[in-house]
C-alpha cells in the first residue's frame, strides 16, 4: 500500500525524466525509485534505462510488492541491470529477474585517503582512546541487528585482552537493539574495552589504528564496502562468508571468512591473526594489492564502459 501511495509522485518524476532525457542515449537509474521513474519515462518517450542494482532483493528487506514492481519493470523496461556482486545478481534472478539482463559491476574506490594518511594519526587515535598497544578490532557500519555488532561483542568474551571499536550509529530507530548491545558492552567482562565513536569522517585513520577490521553481518550483504576499505588501509579483514563479501575475499589469502553470526568462529580467527603478526601482515598486503587492482575506479570505469556497449 505504501508503494502505491507514492505512484503519483513517481509519475510526475517520470515526466521530468522523459523531458530531461531527450537527446540522451540512456538513463542510469541508481536506486529502486529511480528505476520506477525512469522505466515509466520510457512510456513517455524517455531513453533506454540501465538499472544499477545494489541491493539483495529478499523478503527480509523488501516487501513482496516492492520486489514484484522492481523486477517486473526491470524485465520489461530496462536494457541492462548492473549488479554490484554475483550474490546481488542471483537474488535478482531468484526473484524472477531475467538472467540475460544481468551484468556484474563491482564497486570502485579511490585509495587517495588511505595512501596519503599522516603516519602519526593511528598512534594519536590510540592515545585518545586510551588503549595504547592493546589489540583493537574495528567494526564500521550503521548499528543494526543484521550488521552484527553483537557478534563481535560476544566474541570479545573469549578475547580478554582485545578492545573493540564501533564506528556508526543506528539510522532507522533500532532503539531496542542499540540498548541491548550497549548493555552488553557495559558488563564487567567487557567494560572499558568497547569504544563507541558514532559517525566519523576520518574512517581511513580509524581503520589504520585497528589491528583487524571486522565485517560481522548476519545476513547476506550485497557488496560490503568496508571490506575493500579495510584492505586499502592494509589491515587484515575478517568477514562473514555470505553474500558479496564471500566474493571479495579469498579465505586465508586476501582476508579471512567466518560463518555469519558465529562469535566462536570469529574469536578463533581473531586470535589466530593476532598470534602470527608476520603471516597476518602478508595477508593484509595481499588484500591491499587485490583491492587496488580489482576495485579501483579505473577498473570500475573500464568495466562500466564495456557493459554499456551492450545497450
Amino acid at each position: 500500500l505504501s508503494a502505491l501511495k507514492v505512484l503519483p509522485a513517481l509519475w510526475w518524476m517520470a515526466r521530468q525524466v522523459a523531458e530531461a532525457g531527450r537527446g540522451f542515449e540512456l538513463v542510469h537509474a541508481n536506486s529502486q525509485k529511480a528505476l520506477i521513474a525512469s522505466a515509466l519515462a520510457t512510456l513517455m518517450g524517455g531513453p533506454p534505462v540501465v538499472w544499477h542494482l545494489r541491493d539483495i532483493l529478499t523478503a527480509g528487506h523488501f516487501s513482496r510488492l516492492n520486489r514484484r514492481i522492481a523486477v517486473s519493470l526491470a524485465n520489461t523496461r530496462t536494457a541492462l541491470v548492473l549488479v554490484n556482486s554475483r550474490a546481488t545478481g542471483e537474488a535478482f534472478v531468484a526473484a524472477g529477474g531475467r538472467r540475460k539482463l544481468v551484468s556484474l559491476l563491482y564497486n570502485g574506490f579511490s585509495s587517495d585517503a588511505f595512501d596519503h594518511l599522516a603516519p602519526e594519526k593511528p598512534a594519536e587515535i590510540r592515545t585518545e582512546l586510551g588503549i595504547n598497544d592493546a589489540p583493537l578490532v574495528g567494526v564500521f557500519s550503521r548499528i543494526s541487528y543484521w550488521k552484527g555488532q553483537h557478534v563481535l561483542l560476544e566474541a570479545l568474551r573469549e578475547l580478554p585482552e582485545v578492545h573493540a571499536l564501533f564506528v556508526g550509529e543506528a539510522l532507522f530507530g533500532e532503539v531496542e537493539y542499540t540498548s541491548h548491545i550497549k548493555a552488553l558492552a557495559a558488563t564487567p567482562e567487557l567494560e572499558g574495552r568497547v569504544h563507541w565513536l558514532g559517525f566519523r569522517s576520518d574512517v581511513p585513520a580509524l581503520m589504520a589504528a585497528c589491528n583487524i577490521v571486522a565485517h560481522t553481518s548476519t545476513e547476506p550483504e550485497p557488496f560490503g564496502r568496508v571490506i575493500v576499505e579495510g584492505q586499502l588501509a592494509q589491515r587484515p579483514v575478517v568477514a562473514s562468508a555470505t553474500g558479496g563479501p564471500a566474493e571479495l575475499i579469498q579465505d586465508g589469502v586476501t582476508g579471512s571468512l567466518v560463518p555469519p553470526n558465529d562469535p566462536v568462529a570469529l574469536a578463533k580467527t581473531i586470535r589466530e591473526l593476532l598470534a602470527d603478526p608476520s603471516a597476518t601482515a602478508a595477508l593484509a598486503e595481499r588484500g591491499r594489492t587485490q583491492a587496488r587492482t580489482n576495485f579501483s575506479l579505473e577498473t570500475l570505469l573500464a568495466a562500466l564502459d564495456k557493459a554499456l556497449q551492450q545497450v
